[in-house]
């Protein structure tokens, strides 16, 4: 996934830019790993998770954050499980 940028809004209503680094579906949820664009020369290693809630079929779905923190560290994991493994295929 290259160049996947979508906005999503902070607490504080302000819209941030996001890069989609990787969509995957996990024990029946669908994720999306992002990563915060920031201006040129900065660098972010933080990977946000995030979650899919709602009908995607129906365009219903929003991305929501992972409230529980099992559930959360369980996706990362399988983010990274997925992060190694592709860059052992390069």
């Amino acid at each position: 996934m290259e160049n996947n940028i979508i906005m999503l809004e902070d607490e504080h209503g302000c819209m941030i830019e996001f890069e989609t680094i990787d969509v995957f579906e996990f024990k029946g949820v669908t994720y999306f790993a992002l990563l915060e664009v920031l201006p040129e020369g900065q660098e972010n290693d933080e990977v946000l998770i995030m979650m899919v809630e709602g009908d995607i079929e129906n365009e219903e779905a929003e991305l929501v954050m992972v409230e529980d923190e099992k559930q959360l560290e369980e996706a990362f994991n399988e983010f990274l499980r997925r992060d190694e493994e592709m860059a052992s295929e390069e």
